[in-house]
């Protein structure tokens, strides 16, 4: 019966390491930086790509019971960055507060502390207002951002008013491949100048 027991808890001991060992191997989904487009498309293979350039793929799919965009960056096709930017439309922007708040738990929950945790008030007509701080956001008084480090990542989460449209994304960029110039230009393209 003992052995039973130690053997039992041997495997299930191998099966955790080989689970944990297998998601080690990515920085992103099921991706990681410096991937080809290619590559990327093969590894989200569940889901079909919506749109489709040289410099990024996207797709629809949902994060936390939200409705988002998924969008895979690339530089001379290697993947250097990945966002979830939130696409649903709310009547109030309270909702997108929700929302933010929502995802910010989720990855303080998975990196711990943030390293930056900041409300910027850019003007106060609401600031003591709570009821209305969603209608401050959709004037673009106020925005929210969040962000963590790991070691070959930087996240950030954010939400604020952008052309008249209230944005609440979550942003992951390589630290290796951030460097990477964005491609040369045609030469009719530069600035003569």
């Amino acid at each position: 019966m003992c052995r039973k027991i130690l053997v039992l808890v041997f495997i299930a001991s191998i099966s955790v390491q080989a689970k944990l060992s297998w998601s080690e191997d990515y920085t992103f989904r099921y991706t990681r930086w410096g991937m080809t487009a290619e590559e990327v498309i093969a590894a989200e293979s569940k889901l079909d790509p919506i749109e489709k350039n040289e410099n990024m793929i996207k797709y629809k799919t949902q994060v936390l019971g939200r409705n988002v965009e998924l969008i895979y960056s690339f530089v001379q096709n290697q993947l250097t960055g990945s966002s979830y930017i939130i696409n649903e439309n709310y009547l109030n922007s309270q909702h997108f507060i929700t929302s933010y708040r929502t995802l910010k738990a989720a990855l303080t929950q998975k990196y711990g502390p943030a390293k930056v945790d900041q409300i910027n008030w850019r003007n106060d007509a609401f600031r003591n207002i709570s009821s209305k701080t969603g209608l401050a956001l959709s004037l673009g008084h106020v925005d929210y951002i969040s962000s963590w480090d790991t070691p070959d990542t930087t996240i950030s989460c954010s939400l604020k008013e952008d052309n008249y449209y209230v944005l609440c994304s979550i942003i992951y960029r390589s630290k290796e491949f951030s460097s990477l110039p964005p491609g040369s230009k045609k030469e009719d393209e530069l600035d003569p100048l």
